[in-house]
């Protein structure tokens, strides 16, 4: 098993074959990938590589973080990822991996984080259809029965008012992880 990489999403692009077809494509950056750790079977009792990549400022990283990457002889990375790998695919400590390290035409397995939406309402969150627009039904909150509530806060009981957990109301439109 070969060994990863981290990269970062640029965007989207297309990519024309000979005849005439496009192809969705993702266009990655990779830069300064280095290899800062390898984990051994003996001493750790799994086979894997520690790659970083981005620079960080070394005030900025802690003191155990500053002698394990002294120990590797890089510069200190921003981010840390380790991936597994067979004894035979081992890279030394400090190499730089590229995207020669892949074979053209390689399938890859892709994980990422999708990025924030922000706060969102009932609607966009949950995908809550709403009151219809007509007979009555009112628009704006406070009036009789606003046609964009999601849900409501709790119930008041002996004596005290308290929100019910793992209610479908406006918050954060959450990050979710993307494996493909």
């Amino acid at each position: 098993m070969r060994t990863g990489l981290i990269a970062q999403k640029l965007g989207m692009s297309r990519v024309f074959t000979e005849d005439g077809n496009h192809v969705a494509v993702t266009v990655l950056r990779v830069a300064n990938c280095q290899v800062v750790a390898q984990r051994t079977q003996e001493k750790d009792g799994y086979t894997a590589l520690q790659l970083g990549v981005g620079a960080a400022k070394v005030k900025n990283v802690s003191q155990p973080q500053r002698g394990h990457f002294a120990k590797a002889k890089v510069e200190p990375k921003a981010r840390l990822a380790e991936f597994r790998v067979s004894e035979d695919a081992l890279v030394d400590v400090g190499a730089e991996i590229t995207v020669a390290h892949f074979v053209a035409g390689q399938y890859v397995d892709v994980t990422g984080t999708s990025i924030g939406k922000g706060f969102a309402g009932g609607m966009k969150r949950h995908n809550f259809h709403g009151l219809r627009a007509t007979h009555g039904v009112a628009k704006k909150a406070g009036l009789s029965q606003p046609r964009k509530r999601a849900s409501t806060l709790g119930a008041s009981m002996n004596g005290r008012s308290c929100s019910c957990t793992g209610l479908s109301s406006p918050k954060r439109l959450r990050i979710w992880p993307i494996l493909s």
